[in-house]
């Protein structure tokens, strides 16, 4: 059985990886592209164990991408030491970013396992694509946030960047007719976002599936059909304590799968990263990754 370290490649310097490092006696192998982590942890050896990822949502949503492509049962423990601008997968496991905390995990091995949400989609070259999300993936103004946060809102702290990129996506993007589907039951109306959750936060704190649970088999989905600027700045407190807000424009539903189209294709997100556009079809694979929490 063997153990390995995949840090994106500008936690290279943090003392917890290097903690972690001299515990495994393993070197860490640094990400050097977008979705070079896919595709190391695709191509791990066959016996892996244990893989420790230093670094974001996006490179956790990476790992389990390339762990996702693996039969499951050569799909080794994943032990997250969170160094993103959102970590919200570690904020659902509990995880601390210090190097007792992660002393403590690999120490006592205890893991939880997840279900992980199948997305079938267009890329964004326009062509069928099959995606994995272990956390929130989300179609309409969200996917929009996250181009505008990742292009240019990083300099600003995590809370205060998504705030601002949704500040400047509402400003331009408006509700469009879309199809959404779950469970057999069918409505068309205008949308303004439809988030297809497994765990309960995106954008750094923001609980937008105030009831998801990653390990019970089921996707939450939360749709909002014409949200204000103004509207969006007050539900901010409620979000971040991931309570449902009041408000006739915003549903909450679960289903075991969804699918969602529009006249006019709309932007998704997986896991805060621009993936494509409808139409989506969503499915779920329980309990398909296992963390060490």
């Amino acid at each position: 059985m063997s153990e390995h370290i995949i840090a994106l490649h500008k936690r290279s310097t943090c003392p917890v990886l290097a903690h972690a490092s001299s515990l495994l006696g393993c070197k860490p192998i640094l990400t050097e592209h977008i979705r070079h982590a896919e595709q190391l942890a695709a191509s791990l050896p066959s016996d892996a164990s244990l893989l420790v990822v230093s670094g974001g949502d996006g490179t956790v949503s990476e790992v389990v991408n390339g762990l996702m492509q693996r039969p499951s049962e050569q799909r080794p423990s994943v032990l997250i030491i969170p160094g993103g601008s959102g970590n919200d997968v570690a904020r659902m496991l509990g995880l601390r970013r210090n190097a007792a905390d992660v002393a403590r995990r690999l120490r006592e091995r205890r893991t939880v396992q997840w279900d992980v949400l199948r997305a079938e989609l267009t890329s964004p070259l326009n062509v069928p694509d099959v995606r994995y999300c272990i956390n929130v993936m989300s179609a309409g103004i969200t996917a929009d946030v996250s181009q505008v946060f990742n292009r240019s809102m990083r300099w600003l702290p995590p809370d205060l960047g998504y705030i601002a990129a949704a500040l400047v996506s509402f400003s331009r993007f408006s509700p469009r007719l879309a199809r959404l589907s779950h469970d057999g039951a069918e409505a068309r109306q205008r949308l303004l976002l439809a988030v297809f959750a497994n765990s309960r936060w995106f954008g750094s704190g923001m609980g937008v599936a105030p009831h998801a649970a990653p390990d019970d088999g089921m996707i939450d989905l939360t749709v909002a059909g014409s949200v204000s600027p103004l509207q969006f700045v007050g539900m901010i407190p409620t979000l971040r304590k991931a309570r449902e807000v009041s408000n006739p424009e915003i549903q909450y539903l679960r289903a075991a799968a969804g699918s969602l189209d529009a006249e006019t294709p709309l932007p998704i997100e997986i896991d805060g990263e621009f993936s494509g556009f409808t139409p989506l079809k969503v499915t779920v694979i329980p309990r398909a990754i296992t963390f060490v929490s």
